[in-house]
């Protein structure tokens, strides 16, 4: 349980720094007003800091505050994402990382809390 636990928490980290780094580093291109800019950039750098919360709480995943209100975060991301398709018709990809989003997040809020419940934290 621990370690599929360890791994999506690595794997969120990582998809979090990748997204928040590339919309902080991309290069202003003029065609977006340049409050817009600055928003994404805000935006990019919530994201990057988000992924020292995964990496963080994935070497203490008994830190149950900060362990849930990330899980709630992608839960509730991957809901308005699934709600927004509506708009657009589905990607592949697209449908790929809404159900990473919505699928281990609550079977990893399951084995976090049983390994509290019974004390099995490292």
């Amino acid at each position: 349980m621990l370690i599929f636990i360890r791994i999506f928490l690595v794997l969120y980290g990582v998809i979090a720094l990748a997204t928040g780094a590339g919309v902080i580093l991309e290069p202003y291109d003029g065609v977006m007003a340049p409050l817009e800019d600055n928003s994404h950039r805000f935006i990019g750098a919530i994201w990057a800091s988000t992924a020292l919360g995964f990496f963080y709480v994935m070497w203490k995943p008994s830190e149950t505050a900060l362990f849930r209100f990330l899980l709630i975060a992608l839960f509730i991301g991957g809901i308005v994402r699934a709600a927004a398709l509506v708009y657009y018709p589905p990607d592949p990809a697209i449908i790929a990382l809404i159900l990473l989003e919505l699928i281990p997040t609550p079977i990893m809020w399951f084995f976090q809390s049983r390994l509290m419940n019974s004390g099995r934290f490292e």
